[in-house]
């Protein structure tokens, strides 16, 4: 037996396998299942950030869809309150000439907002018969050299397809679109786009028919046509890098039915080849579209898509590179050293390339663990905080001092909706401290990912977005829906709002409160003298004198050319309420320098009090009316209110 394990050791010796022992076999095997172990993980990983990558393209396209879908029905609300506030003018001034229209519509800001609005317009209604006018004629189109200019004149009435349409809107009652017509053939404007109409009337439309629609037509019209690639091409001019739009009229999306398509793919890369597509419907008014969003391949590189090409190869690399390093320690321990401090420095280095290329491409991202209770947020979330960017991560005490008090009750309760289950994804606007003392407006979107056996939330992740441009934008067209223009002070629909809400809070509580009319004496010859920019700056220095002459919590408004009002909330006698008078008219009065023109001028005013003078809004603006026309004619140019037996005689004198 011991002989035959001698030959064995003598012919393996023969083919240089005489040190073939179990540490040697060792030695050959590690580096192999290295190798092995790191190709495992190689691949592992590559999955893992393959998930992370299309879920970060699926979140920002989901994103990216819904803010294209919401920019053009802020795009369409824009036109809808554009329509609204020539309606709210024709209820206002339902005598107003044409010229008085003109200058309303050329004080609006109709800027790239209004991209595509081929005209306003202003149509009349014929004799009612059957319920329905017997003509709509156009009577006034502006700006006056719109491209719907053609259609000054023209019946409406007589063309079927805009027929149907103002039935559609006396029925409802609001704003109503057409379906998509020729602008150019119905000599509305230029190419294909809607027409949208919006009645008027000048008393509220009774519902005299079974289906609820109104019993006699409206007296007037506000029209707009709108050209459908116009508007789309200002709306969708810059689309975003590797995304394709197509936007369809209706809710089908097919090529007779396209109104616009944009794209920024790749070249030579087309719409069928796209990596995801998804529709969307808008719905506005009654009114269908469909949204097609498609994404390629540069959308998807920029979320690591091509650097996760690169992962395999990369990876094989290493685990060769460290299969290496195992059969390196194990032959030489010195030269294993040197190359594992080698490797551990690439490594690392490695390491901080990836998770700089990996990360999301949202605004700001931060992730909060509950049970720890720590914030890690990304350099870009900072920013917008207004924090320094090598500041420590913020704590949660920190983050609650940032939101507007007024908004924080609201935040906390929107997160705790999230934490519960309440609701599967956060989406909160909110107002943070910026670095100069300033509200900057941010949107957080999140979502708990990761809760414990008893649903208790243990992570959550999110974005933060810097939308404070757009609400700027939007407080700017809600401010001036109910201001006016020139003097930013309320205009007649707010100053009424705000003078019945006042007469109801006096009559329940029984307080008093006044009214004030003021008119400027001589103001048409300053204006027609010295031009309308000096006329504007005039009535601007006015209503500032105006509202510098009255407590915080009275309401100015402007009612007309020359026209104020002013609102005295409680408790308001009337000693006091002329002591206003006066401060208002010497106010008022101080010369004033207006474009190198040196001027002065006087105004009229009438006084009524509630309830001495008035038990409602029409008899105390007919005391405070007369009082102002009485005092004008008499040349007192001030005066409380009229005597009792006087309050009927004031008769109206024009400046």
């Amino acid at each position: 037996m011991s002989r035959g394990k001698s030959d064995l050791a003598a012919r393996l010796s023969r083919f240089g396998l005489a040190a073939w022992q179990p540490g040697r076999r060792l030695s050959r095997l590690l580096p192999l299942l290295v190798l092995l172990a790191g190709l495992v993980l190689t691949l592992g990983y590559w999955r893992f950030e393959w998930l992370h990558s299309h879920a970060a393209q699926r979140r920002a396209f989901e994103s990216e869809m819904h803010g294209l879908g919401q920019r053009f029905l802020l795009q369409m609300s824009a036109q809808r309150q554009l329509m609204q506030g020539v309606q709210g003018f024709l209820l206002a001034h339902s005598q107003a000439d044409e010229a008085a229209l003109r200058r309303y519509i050329q004080a609006l800001p109709l800027d790239s907002d209004f991209a595509g609005l081929q005209g306003l317009m202003v149509a009349r209604s014929g004799p009612a018969t059957a319920h329905a006018p017997s003509w709509v004629r156009v009577e006034q189109i502006e700006p006056g050299h719109s491209p719907s200019r053609r259609a000054q004149g023209l019946d409406l009435m007589a063309v079927p397809a805009l027929q149907d349409l103002l039935l559609r809107a006396q029925d409802r009652a609001r704003l109503t679109y057409s379906g998509l017509l020729d602008l150019q053939t119905l000599k509305l404007g230029t190419g294909k786009g809607y027409l949208l109409a919006l009645p008027v009337w000048f008393a509220a439309p009774s519902a005299g028919r079974l289906d609820g629609g109104a019993a006699e037509p409206p007296a007037a019209w506000v029209l707009a046509a709108l050209n459908s690639s116009g508007l789309l091409a200002g709306l969708y001019g810059e689309i975003p890098p590797g995304l394709a739009l197509s936007f369809y009229d209706g809710e089908e999306a097919s090529d007779a039915r396209l109104l616009f398509r944009g794209s920024s793919l790749a070249a030579g890369e087309s719409l069928a080849a796209a990596q995801q597509s998804q529709d969307r419907r808008l719905n506005l008014d009654g009114q269908s579209w469909t949204l097609r969003l498609s994404a390629g391949s540069e959308f998807a590189d920029r979320f690591g898509a091509s650097e996760l090409r690169a992962v395999p190869w990369v990876g094989g690399l290493l685990s060769v590179l460290l299969s290496l390093l195992a059969w390196l320690l194990l032959t030489s321990r010195d030269r294993a050293q040197q190359l594992a401090e080698r490797m551990t420095s690439a490594l690392r280095e490695s390491e901080q390339r990836w998770a700089f290329a990996l990360e999301g491409a949202g605004d700001g991202v931060w992730e909060w663990v509950l049970s720890s209770g720590s914030i890690h947020c990304s350099l870009r979330w900072k920013t917008i905080m207004g924090l320094n960017p090598a500041q420590p991560e913020p704590n949660l005490s920190l983050l609650c001092a940032m939101v507007h008090p007024q908004d924080l009750p609201r935040v906390k309760a929107e997160f705790q909706q999230c934490l519960d289950g309440q609701a599967s994804t956060l989406v909160s606007e909110y107002r943070v401290a910026g670095p100069q003392g300033q509200w900057n407006w941010v949107l957080s979107r999140g979502m708990v990912v990761e809760r414990d056996e008893h649903h208790a939330p243990l992570r959550m992740i999110g974005t933060l977005s810097d939308i404070n441009a757009r609400r700027q934008s939007e407080e700017r067209v809600r401010f001036m829906a109910l201001h006016d223009p020139l003097t930013e002070l309320a205009n007649r629909a707010h100053f009424d709002e705000r003078f019945h809400f006042a007469l109801a809070n006096a009559r329940r509580y029984n307080e008093s409160l006044g009214l004030i009319l003021l008119d400027l004496d001589r103001f048409k010859p300053i204006n027609d003298q010295h031009g309308h920019a000096v006329g504007d700056l005039l009535l601007q220095t006015v209503a500032k004198r105006i509202r510098s002459s009255v407590r915080e919590t009275d309401t100015v408004g402007r009612i007309g050319g020359d026209e104020f009002v002013v609102l005295l909330t409680g408790p308001v006698t009337a000693e006091t309420a002329q002591l206003v008078l006066e401060k208002i008219f010497n106010q008022v009065a101080l010369p004033m320098e207006l474009n190198g023109v040196k001027l002065e001028i006087t105004c009229s005013l009438g006084l009524a009090l509630y309830p001495q003078d008035g038990a409602d809004e029409l008899s105390l603006s007919k005391c405070a009316d007369d009082a102002m026309y009485h005092n004008k004619r008499d040349g007192r140019r001030l005066m409380s209110a009229l005597p009792r037996m006087q309050s009927g005689s004031g008769s109206q004198t024009p400046d």
